[in-house]
């Protein structure tokens, strides 16, 4: 047996230890979708919108959270506009939010800004007036039930739930429907499975909510890597903390279109995945080993590990093309098994992209055909992120600002493009 045989089964059998058990989360999910939780009374909740120059989309957003379908006096919406240099704040004021503004030049990102509006909002934790706290993205538009599923999940024992993240613009480009078909995957597929499985959920950027009782014993909001999301996630996992995911909570989320773009905002996703890695990975393996929390194994495997251990299989077979190509022994075998290993994770891609549009179809606002044309493309977005580790030591942005400029409302989502 030659080595590049012997590289490819344990290459195989590795990808087989970290993903075999999310088949059994597709079948799962495709046989049942999560049932809505039952109606509780509604308790008061804080949303909060941390927005850099948002001026193009935060009124959309606001006029979202002020049609729900829940009682408007116990939604209280608070902006952190964060080192605006723009109309961000007057916008917000004008929509009916309380805003907050934070000039710190120093402490830069998010989840600065989600702990600088908990403790404005709550008087540095001495004054708890609502019973939630529901984390939004400035460019995001709310389903007029997003509210009220969030506040019957939180009611129904947990104390950290995460909603469905669609697409405002699935049809622009290629790009844009790859972020939203991994998304949907990650709702009905992933997250779907484990609240099916009663597994704990994975908070995902934008779109969940945290208990007040659950921020209290936190000592507030207290994450502060590049990917805060992932870090909080990973904080709750290695505590035991179930986080919980309701497809009945729906927003609408604002997708890069440039590849640049693109490629900015995944290097800090990246980097990000590294620093929760670093902070919490120790900690979720010793609970997993020691309290056989499966938990803890999903999270350390969904993140980050398959584009590792893509990029190691994809330098392994180069290492090898430039040996043979340099010792005179020959590339063609290892050109042979590398194309077999693209071929392989393409088809793998292809097919969680087919299953998703299909399972997610009436979700999708886009028509049919481009649909179908993105499912082609869509393991090509897979592909663009194996540069971005050898590119990790050369980068030095820290938090690439994005310019959202989707200013439209839910109506126009569903009904401006024909989703036959």
């Amino acid at each position: 047996m030659n080595l590049y045989i012997i590289a490819n089964h344990i290459i195989a059998a590795l990808f087989a230890v970290c993903y075999f058990y999310q088949i059994i989360y597709t079948i799962a999910s495709m046989r049942r979708t999560v049932p809505p939780f039952p109606k509780e009374a509604p308790g008061r909740y804080a949303i909060l919108i941390c927005a850099h120059n948002e001026e193009a989309v935060i009124g959309q957003l606001i006029d979202s959270v002020s049609k729900q379908n829940y009682p408007r006096e116990l939604i209280d919406i608070f902006v952190g506009a964060d080192n605006c240099d723009d109309a961000t704040a007057r916008i917000a004021r004008e929509h009916g939010a309380t805003v907050y503004e934070r000039s710190d030049r120093t402490h830069i990102g998010k989840g600065y800004v989600l702990n600088f509006l908990i403790n404005s909002i709550t008087g540095e934790g001495t004054n708890w007036e609502h019973g939630g706290f529901i984390v939004i993205d400035a460019d995001n538009l709310l389903d007029s039930g997003y509210v009220a599923a969030m506040n019957d999940a939180l009611c129904s024992g947990y104390r950290v739930v995460t909603g469905y993240r669609n697409s405002k613009n699935f049809g622009d480009n290629w790009l844009s429907a790859s972020y939203a078909v991994w998304f949907l995957h990650e709702s009905r597929m992933l997250n779907g499975a484990r609240e099916l499985l009663r597994l704990s959920a994975q908070v995902s950027g934008t779109g969940f909510a945290v208990s007040s009782e659950l921020l209290r014993e936190l000592g507030g909001w207290n994450y502060f890597t590049l990917t805060e999301d992932v870090e909080f996630t990973f904080a709750m996992t290695a505590r035991g903390e179930k986080i919980g995911y309701t497809p009945h909570a729906i927003l609408y989320d604002e997708q890069p279109t440039n590849f640049r773009v693109s490629w900015n905002q995944r290097m800090r996703w990246t980097k990000g995945y590294l620093q929760a890695y670093g902070r919490y990975g120790g900690a979720m393996l010793l609970r997993a080993v020691s309290k056989h929390a499966f938990p803890c194994y999903d999270m350390l495997m969904s993140t980050l590990a398959g584009s590792v251990l893509a990029t190691g299989a994809i330098a392994f077979y180069a290492a090898a093309i430039v040996y043979g190509a340099v010792s005179g022994t020959g590339i063609m075998l290892p050109l042979i098994y590398l194309g077999h290993f693209l071929l392989a994770t393409y088809i793998a891609f292809f097919i969680i992209g087919v299953i998703t549009v299909i399972t997610e179809r009436s979700y999708i606002y886009a028509p049919r055909r481009a649909i179908i044309g993105f499912a082609f493309t869509f393991p090509f977005f897979f592909y663009t992120l194996l540069p971005l580790f050898p590119c990790l030591p050369f980068d030095r942005k820290i938090w690439p600002h994005i310019v959202h400029t989707r200013a439209i409302d839910i109506e126009e989502i569903k009904h401006t493009v024909d989703p036959s």
